[in-house]
């Protein structure tokens, strides 16, 4: 939701009713981007509000997964009840706060004063002689415990957080006791490095790492996470089996499957060596990366994993002179129609046709069966439906009016004559085929127009030989005066604002539009 007279996105969760009591006093530390939202829960709150810091809606829903799987887990740790924390956990707590504060000065650590007067507030706070702590009316270690609270409570509440722990009190003051210690020792490390004196710490490795939690927990595969997504979001069966295969080759970069031991560095290792051995951007973040962030995003809103790894993982990529995909000539097109006319083979034939009079994509009209090519109000047409095949987005779907430049070339007549399929024969299909034939009929119209020998066609050239008819219709639509919502929803285009989506373009429109669009046919 978005709070009123404000553009960012805000995450507001109700207090669950049986965790109520039991948090009260606490103080949260919610994870929310590369920040934190700290929030106390008082005896009167009743629900979890921040801000989520964007006014990006997916970022935001990246965001509030997070935010919302740390919140579960603090709730989960309150049913359990106040965890007592070991020596051991004690003192890796601290030691994870103490190396924070190491590196956090390391390059610059400022000038040697400011460490003097640091440490004379942590002698303070150790004699209970801190903040407002030395003025209350309390027992010597009590007034002790509230001076180190003071000093030190927020980093507690961030250790304890990064767990999402719930701790006892005498863990608490435990804690509290540990992370003095470490903050006076982290502040002699940089009063040396400020005087110029950068050899290792003594006593950094004093600390150990915090326990792996044993029992009944166990590895989270990233390869379910990927397949949960599948399931629910039930992408394009050629979708699913190229990114699976990108998980596996990440699974196998990383040596093993486990989501929740995964790093954004451990991301940007495989981001950095996929484009070391040459891979293009594109198919970096919208393929292979795009695979792993799925996976994760549903991961995080199933409450499977804490964060996502992959948000904010790229290959920085500008498109330069010369890169720009275009569509084909009036030579180059005339030269693949007149090919197309000569050829027998019903995919061959109709397929750059049918593409040349509507711009839309090759795979889209592979697929096209007997019963999408209909006549409606009148006008001769054909369906795109998710029925036939597969679409790229909701847009996609739409009925098209097929040119009197094709129907005159006896396209009706080879559509009338058929039944399923236009251009393959499902019977044929190879036992334990994974790629859809409409697929495979794209790639053999790709080929084919290859092929053809004409040098000025192919990727090399910015002239995909099957994405080249839809830049070429929307150049000639142009042309051609059509407004471009007709010229979008003839060849499948979202529309780029609200406003445009308002309204519907009829079939008579698209028909007069596509009639003015030039299909010369000269054999």
């Amino acid at each position: 939701m978005k709070r009123p007279n404000s553009t960012y996105h805000q995450l507001v969760q109700r207090i669950p009713a049986d965790v109520a009591s039991k948090v009260r006093g606490l103080t949260l530390v919610i994870p929310v981007g590369d920040t934190v939202a700290t929030i106390v829960v008082t005896p009167t709150r009743k629900d979890i509000r921040t801000s989520l810091r964007t006014r990006d809606p997916q970022e935001a829903k990246a965001r509030q997964a997070i935010a919302v799987a740390y919140l579960e887990g603090v709730w989960e740790s309150a049913r359990k009840g106040p965890k007592r924390l070991s020596h051991k956990e004690t003192l890796a707590l601290a030691g994870e706060i103490y190396q924070a504060w190491a590196n956090a000065f390391e390059d610059d650590p400022g000038p040697s004063e400011q460490w003097v007067r640091a440490e004379a507030a942590n002698i303070r706070a150790n004699a209970g002689q801190y903040g407002r702590s030395s003025l209350m009316i309390l027992s010597p270690d009590e007034r002790r415990a509230h001076s180190v609270e003071e000093r030190v409570g927020g980093f507690a509440d961030v250790a304890l957080a990064k767990r999402g722990l719930v701790v006892d009190a005498d863990s608490r003051t435990r804690l509290n006791n540990e992370l003095l210690k470490a903050l006076r020792q982290a502040t002699v490390l940089q009063l040396r490095r400020a005087e110029g004196d950068y050899s290792p710490d003594p006593q950094a490795n004093r600390f150990p790492s915090f326990p792996e939690t044993t029992g009944d927990t166990k590895a989270v595969s990233l390869l379910s996470l990927f397949d949960g997504w599948a399931k629910e979001r039930k992408p394009s069966q050629s979708t699913v089996d190229q990114w699976r295969k990108h998980v596996q080759a990440f699974i196998a970069f990383m040596g093993k499957d486990d989501a929740g031991q995964v790093m954004k560095a451990d991301v940007v290792r495989w981001k950095d060596a996929l484009v070391d051995a040459g891979g293009s951007p594109k198919t970096i973040n919208d393929s292979k990366l795009a695979a792993l962030k799925a996976a994760y995003e549903w991961g995080v809103r199933n409450v499977r994993v804490a964060s996502n790894p992959v948000t904010g993982v790229s290959v920085a990529h500008k498109k330069r002179a010369g890169e720009q995909m275009q569509g084909f000539t009036d030579a180059e097109a005339q030269a693949i129609l007149s090919a197309a006319a000569k050829e027998s083979q019903p995919h061959l034939r109709w397929i750059p046709l049918l593409c040349a009079a509507s711009g839309a994509r090759v795979g889209e009209i592979a697929q096209l069966r007997a019963e999408d090519v209909i006549e409606q109000d009148g006008i001769s047409a054909f369906r795109i439906t998710a029925e036939a095949g597969s679409v790229k987005t909701l847009g996609s779907e739409r009925t098209v009016p097929i040119h009197s430049a094709v129907v005159a070339d006896g396209f009706l007549e080879y559509a009338r004559g058929k039944q399923g399929p236009l251009f393959f024969d499902p019977t044929k299909r190879r036992t334990g085929a994974k790629k859809p034939q409409h697929k495979i009929v794209a790639k053999y119209v790709a080929e084919w127009v290859a092929q053809l020998g004409i040098a000025s066609v192919g990727r090399a050239n910015r002239k995909d030989p099957s994405h080249a008819w839809r830049h070429r219709f929307k150049t000639l639509a142009r042309a051609a005066g059509i407004n471009d919502s007709v010229a979008d929803a003839i060849v499948g285009h979202a529309p780029d604002s609200v406003a445009k989506a308002y309204g519907t373009v009829t079939l008579a429109t698209m028909r007069d539009a596509i009639e003015r669009i030039p299909l010369t046919l000269n054999r």
